[in-house]
């Protein structure tokens, strides 16, 4: 397959479930992303979207959060396991990327660190949101890369009358995975409940039998579950939640290391005022008591990472003179860490943030124009490191426009600026996760970036899709650098600062044929290129990636076979090695049976029928653990009540 084709044709991003994976696919203007300034349907936003919910959700369900998206567009994943594995957004990951709970930060120590899970099970997903690009405006400068939202609806808005919930089975062999989960929600009079949890256990995961057969001390552990109760009035609501994650864990390539996890959660949620369609205002908030401990093998532990964090967020929102939907508001965030043991390579550190935003949408002509600004001040202490102070403005500017026949011309253009973390301005010390000895620069400044994001969207008629362009400029971007040096027998690392470039495509266009639009074809790509000013690549950007998957429905059946091909990663960081070209073969079978009102879906997965040795170059364990071989999955879904008619 040639690649400057693919770059200079039509070539399409990841398969965009709303698109294709969706059995039983609504309508794709139904789809709402509560985590965008103001809710919208991905139609109406400029900035671009996907969504994971119902039976595609099902299908792209994975233990962790990272793996559960990584086939969206311009999407992959850290993989650390099945355990641990963040989500990578055009080529960003770790603190530039957040992972939310219900539009909140999930308060967690998982940008520390790549062997770090994230604290939230994706088996609790009502959906899951995936915002692209920056998304600064109402999140802070930790979502300058993009966002993950996982919605669980713990907390409601809106009554419904009698008891709906689900509950899931599911296996997977190559993982040897053992999971339940479900929910429940019942309404009566002005109250709504919630109830849900999940446990699921994994073994060892087999690899291709000429990669090693299987990975040592991959298995893991988990149980999670929350409770949420709302009041729901006329002119006002007001929710509270409670969850717990409790997850144990092997770390690949650490003989007999395990991580011990737990996290204890408090959401609230309120609004004030909007009967009718007026002026409301609304508060969110969350508490988290966070502790992660590394566990040697001689059952001592090695190093401890304690998170006690808290959020709020209090926004007016409503319409203004002339039509334009409005949201101003601020946000504050406290996070304390402590960290301790041999391998703590960030000092303890106290962290707190205030932002002010504004966003506005409205209606110019037939198209619609959004514009965003927000100003932040962060402050963060560091036992015997120092401290960091700095302000940062964010602004921007976005436009819908229809053009020829369904298409409609989407853009936006973003000025953002980033806080450096606190392990970028701190870490003093040896990370065992990506074998480096890290030393940070507390002289850093703000990292400044102008985005520009262009695109073509169709949502409707007989071929969908999207395609989309973006370029980055980055003054002052913070990566790690080899100093040539070692250090406890590890290359030493410095954080540095300079001027980067990053740009690249994402695009996935359907072509539905055969009767009544029962059989598509959806091709789908997308590429980042990413390097410094002065010369050479930044680490872990992923490579091109192509797919195309043949999907048809018919009644209560359907089906999908994918082909996806990562092409070899040769433009690399000093020090990285080179990912060679890898193709993944899956397939997947899904029926509804008419079992009165249960709404089940049984379903079975194949991936890497090819039994590929597959390392995303996104994964700091790429040369030493690649994905699993030849798996096969499967699962029952009941759904009950409104969810199940």
């Amino acid at each position: 397959m040639n690649r400057t084709f693919l770059l200079g044709g039509i070539a399409a991003a990841i398969s965009n479930a709303a698109l294709a994976a969706e059995p039983h696919a609504s309508d794709l203007q139904e789809i709402v992303v509560t985590a965008a300034p103001i809710a919208a349907r991905t139609q109406s936003m400029s900035q671009p979207a996907s969504v994971l919910a119902g039976d595609a959700l099902a299908l792209a369900l994975a233990p962790t959060i990272g793996e559960t998206v990584a086939r969206e567009p311009g999407v992959h994943a850290t993989f650390f396991g099945p355990a641990a594995s963040r989500p990578v957004i055009r080529g960003l990951g770790g603190d530039r990327v957040q992972v939310l709970t219900d539009g909140l930060a999930n308060l967690d120590a998982s940008g520390i660190s790549e062997d770090h899970a994230v604290a939230i099970d994706p088996a609790l997903a009502d959906q899951v949101e995936v915002l692209r690009g920056p998304a600064t405006l109402l999140y802070g400068s930790g979502t300058a890369g993009g966002l993950v939202n996982v919605v669980t609806n713990r907390l409601h808005e809106e009554l419904s009358a009698g008891v709906h919930g689900l509950v899931e089975l599911r296996g997977d062999s190559a993982l040897a995975e053992r999971a339940i989960a479900g929910r429940v929600d019942g309404g009566a009079r002005r109250l709504m409940l919630h109830l849900d949890g999940v446990w699921r256990e994994t073994d060892d995961f087999e690899v291709p039998r000429r990669a090693g057969g299987k990975v040592p001390d991959s298995w893991s552990e988990s149980r999670a579950g929350g409770a949420g109760a709302s009041w729901i009035g006329e002119r006002a609501t007001f929710g509270v939640a409670f969850g717990r994650h409790d997850a144990e864990y092997g770390i690949p390539n650490e003989e007999g290391l395990y991580v011990d996890l737990k996290q204890d959660r408090a959401d609230f949620a309120a609004r004030i005022g909007g009967a009718g369609g007026g002026w409301a205002l609304r508060l969110r908030g969350a508490a988290s008591d966070y502790e992660h401990a590394e566990i040697e093998a001689d059952g001592e532990v090695g190093t401890r990472f304690q998170v006690d964090a808290r959020e709020m967020r209090a926004a007016f929102e409503g319409a203004l003179p002339g039509g334009t939907q409005a949201i101003a508001g601020v946000q504050w965030q406290d996070v304390d860490l402590v960290a301790s043991g041999e391998e703590a390579f960030v000092p303890g550190s106290r962290t707190r943030a205030t932002g002010l935003f504004a966003f506005g949408r409205r209606a110019a002509g037939p198209g619609s124009l959004e514009l965003g600004l927000r100003a932040d001040r962060q402050e963060i202490d560091a036992e015997g490191f120092g401290e960091y102070r700095d302000e940062a403005l964010n602004a921007s500017l976005g436009l819908t426009w229809p053009v020829a026949g369904d298409w409609d011309l989407v853009g936006q253009l973003v000025r953002s600026e980033r806080h450096p973390s606190a392990t970028e301005l701190f870490a003093d010390g040896p990370h065992a996760a990506t074998q480096q000895f890290e030393i940070g620069d507390p002289g850093l400044s703000t990292e400044r970036a102008w985005t520009a994001d262009l695109g073509l969207r169709r949502g409707g008629g007989r071929v969908q899709g999207e395609i989309r362009a973006f370029a980055s400029r980055y003054d002052g971007y913070i990566f790690l650098a080899p100093t040539g040096e070692f250090e406890d027998g590890l290359p030493v690392f410095a954080v540095r600062q300079a001027g980067a470039r990053f740009h690249g495509f994402e695009a996935a266009v359907a072509f539905p044929f055969g009767p009544a639009g029962s059989t598509s074809l959806t091709l789908s790509s997308d590429y980042v290129r990413a390097r410094l000013d002065g010369g050479g690549s930044l680490p872990r950007i992923p490579p091109l990636r192509a797919a195309a998957e043949l999907a048809w429905r018919g009644g209560p059946a359907s089906a999908t076979v994918t082909l996806r091909h990562h092409f070899t990663q040769d433009r690399i960081a000093e020090l990285e090695t080179e990912t060679a070209s890898f193709t993944m073969l899956d397939a997947s079978v899904a029926w509804r049976p008419d079992w009165g009102h249960s709404g089940a879906l049984l379903f079975l997965k194949a991936t890497n029928l090819l039994d590929q040795v597959a390392r995303p170059h996104t994964s700091p364990l790429k040369d030493t653990v690649p994905l699993p071989g030849r798996s096969i999955a499967a699962g029952i879904r009941i759904a009950f009540g409104r969810e199940g008619s």
